[in-house]
């Protein structure tokens, strides 16, 4: 199981309180699965989502949970150890937060979030990339 470090210091509190940590270290053997930069895409809609921007963030988080349970990872996103976002618009950094953690509250990976002038699709506001690992003997079906 992956350990998630947290100093004793103010930074490792606010990261705590905020939903991540400063560190993770893994298992040993543990095969690594990286998740490709993930959109906020509606399979029934066949398009993203742009009804707000919770619900696109929302998606987004439930694609990356589905990508990493593809590859392997049996409890999909619950296990991530490393999570990269990258958002249109900054100030939507506390929605995407108040989602992660109404999502996976007691979960605390590594965490960056950028500000990006523009993503690839037409209304798209949020891609997440993650990174998950398996150690041998617990993953899935792959």
């Amino acid at each position: 199981m992956a350990k998630y470090i947290q100093p004793s210091t103010i930074l490792g509190q606010a990261y705590q309180m905020n939903g991540y940590s400063h560190a993770v270290v893994l298992p040993p053997n543990a095969r690594l699965v990286i998740a490709s930069g993930l959109p906020g895409f509606c399979e029934k809609k066949m398009g993203i989502v742009t009804a707000s921007p919770r619900d696109q963030i929302i998606a987004c988080f439930d694609n990356c949970d589905v990508a990493l349970k593809a590859a392997g990872v049996t409890d999909g996103l619950q296990s991530a150890h490393k999570v990269h976002v990258f958002m249109t618009d900054v100030k939507d950094e506390p929605t995407v937060m108040a989602v992660w953690k109404e999502k996976y509250p007691d979960h605390r990976p590594t965490w960056m979030g950028l500000g990006v002038s523009a993503l690839c699709a037409p209304g798209m506001i949020i891609e997440i990339q993650v990174e998950a690992h398996v150690v041998p003997g617990s993953e899935g079906k792959l």
